[in-house]
Formats: C-alpha cells, sequence, structure tokens
C-alpha cells in the first residue's frame, strides 16, 4: 500500500469512528441531555403555578364573563397533570409546536381547555425532553387523571387506550355535551409509526364542567362549537405527529456544523504549532484539546439541541 493509499484509508477509517462518536453523542443527549432543558423549565412553571393556585379565586361558570376565559390570569402554565397510577406528574403548557413541547405536554390550540364542555386534548414526548408521557402505555382502564387548573381540580377516568395511525385526526374530534380528556403520545417508544391515544371522561365526583370560552388564555383564539361536535381543521391539524419538528433549525444547525469543523481544523494548528515547542505529541495532542475543549463541547450542545429538532422525535 503506497502512501496515498494510506492516507485516503486512514481518512475513510477516521471518518467513521468520528460519525459513531457523533451519532453515540446524539443518541445520548436524546436520551438525557434533553431531559436537562425541560426539567429546569418544568420546575420554573410548576413554581409559577403554585402561585397562581395560591392567588386566584376559582371561577364558576356563572361568574365567568362572556367573551374572556375561565382560567385567570394569563400564564405560561395552563395546568398540571397528575396520574399517580404511573407516576406522572407535568405542567401543561399551551400549544404543540416543538418550542411548546420542549417545556412539557401541550394543549391543542383550538380544543376546549381541561375542565370545560368538550374534548380537551395534549399531546406529549414520549422518548426525549424528559418524556412526560414515557410509560404512558403502562396506563389501564378506569384509572384516575387528575387536572388541576386555576378553575378547580377534575378527575378523569380512562374509558379507553388505542393504538391509531398518524393520520387519524378524528381522536381530536368534539365532544360538546360530555367533558372528555384524550392524551396523544408516539408509539412504540422510540418511533413515531404509531400513535398511543388514552381517552378519559370526567369523573362524577369532579366539579361540573365549564362551558367553553371564547377565548383561550394565550393568543390563539379559542374556536369550540358548543352545540354541533367538531374536528380541527385539516389546515391547523392533519397529522398526529407533525408537530415533533421544527424545519426553523435548519440554518442553526448548519452553523454550528460548520463551527464544529472550524474548530476541529484549529486545534489541529494549534497542535502543530504546540509540538514545535514540545519534545512529546502526546503533551501537544492533550494541551491542543484541552485549550478548545470549552468552545468545542458548547458548540457540539448547541449541534445536538437543533439538529434534534429536525428529526420526527419518539414522543
Amino acid at each position: 500500500m503506497n502512501l496515498k493509499t494510506a492516507r485516503v484509508v486512514g481518512f475513510i477509517g477516521k471518518a467513521f469512528i468520528t460519525s459513531g462518536l457523533l451519532l453515540l453523542g446524539l443518541v445520548v443527549y436524546q436520551l438525557w441531555g434533553t431531559g436537562i432543558e425541560t426539567r429546569r423549565t418544568q420546575s420554573a412553571l410548576r413554581q409559577e403555578f403554585n402561585r397562581i393556585i395560591a392567588t386566584t379565586q376559582p371561577a364558576t361558570a356563572t361568574t365567568v364573563p362572556a367573551g374572556t376565559s375561565a382560567f385567570l390570569p394569563v400564564t405560561d402554565a395552563l395546568a398540571l397533570i397528575e396520574i399517580p397510577s404511573i407516576n406522572i406528574s407535568k405542567i401543561i403548557v399551551e400549544g404543540i409546536t416543538p418550542k411548546d413541547l420542549r417545556r412539557g405536554p401541550g394543549h391543542f390550540p383550538k380544543t376546549p381547555l381541561p375542565g370545560e364542555l368538550g374534548n380537551s386534548a395534549i399531546a406529549g414526548h414520549r422518548t426525549s425532553y424528559d418524556a412526560p408521557f414515557g410509560n404512558l402505555n403502562t396506563i389501564s382502564l378506569d384509572d384516575s387523571i387528575i387536572i388541576t387548573t386555576p378553575q378547580g381540580k377534575f378527575e378523569y377516568i380512562v374509558k379507553e387506550v388505542s393504538i391509531i395511525a398518524p393520520d387519524e385526526t378524528s381522536v381530536l374530534k368534539n365532544t360538546p355535551r360530555v367533558a372528555t380528556l384524550t392524551l396523544v403520545t408516539c408509539h412504540p417508544r422510540f418511533s413515531t409509526s404509531q400513535r398511543l391515544v388514552v381517552r378519559a371522561e370526567l369523573s362524577s365526583n369532579s366539579p361540573p364542567p365549564v362551558t367553553p370560552s371564547t377565548t383561550t388564555p394565550t393568543t390563539t383564539p379559542q374556536v369550540v362549537d358548543a352545540v354541533t361536535p367538531e374536528v380541527l381543521p385539516e389546515a391547523d391539524i392533519d397529522d398526529l405527529g407533525g408537530w415533533f419538528s421544527d424545519s426553523g433549525a435548519i440554518f442553526p444547525t448548519l452553523m454550528c456544523g460548520a463551527l464544529l469543523v472550524a474548530l476541529a481544523r484549529l486545534r489541529k494548528l494549534l497542535h502543530n504549532r504546540i509540538s514545535r515547542r514540545m519534545t512529546s505529541r502526546i503533551a501537544a495532542n492533550f494541551t491542543s484539546y484541552a485549550i478548545l475543549s470549552v468552545p468545542f463541547f458548547v458548540t457540539l450542545y448547541y449541534f445536538y439541541r437543533y439538529f434534534n429538532l429536525l428529526l420526527p422525535a419518539g414522543a
């Protein structure tokens, strides 16, 4: 084998090793790294929610002015969902965009709020971002789901657990005369091929459900028909999983990738300069890696963060 061929083989070998390490790092980031961000956000949301619960007087159906929300004041922390049987306790946020679901389970806009008449739908990750619905598949019929809001505490009883295709949006159909709750996540775990759906109904032991308000506690209008069953418009939700990737992360991913390549090149140049002053090649390698380790790993973290947003994570 001549020198040129040996260099090509060596380059290919290094490329495979580097790619393998990067993929391994991505898996570690997805399973554990994403949870760090979500747990920090959930902790802040829970403190905010506890303050609101402590200072807000529950409204009743007769005291809510027309055209306003029963959930006052406006807050990022929409509600607390607890499923004692499978050890779930998370703050729900409004929205199902990738940004929303990084913070916790997200309420589908244009479905009734928890505690209101109709079908309130909530989505959550199953693998990454602290996996709020990670063990949702272990839930059983007649299990209790407790939703706490500034309006009060509502207990839902599980009536159905099903596996559906991602495009089967009929599970979001409104139930205007019954207060129901629908939880959606991916199935099986580590896959996006299907959706796991849990449907529950408000328990008779809970406070009476509130008639849906005309607005939500966010800037997104609440569009709920209190008489005629409604399915979310196709233009809004046509796939129970399209919210799990973010095309807006393409540019930041490319920028972080380019910066990683630049840092790797800089490391090599720095090694060559240091090796002229050091007799030990090992010492030169260690020194060059040590100097650039902090900016490299910070950039690598953000590369994984943005790259992960491009993937259809197994929620």
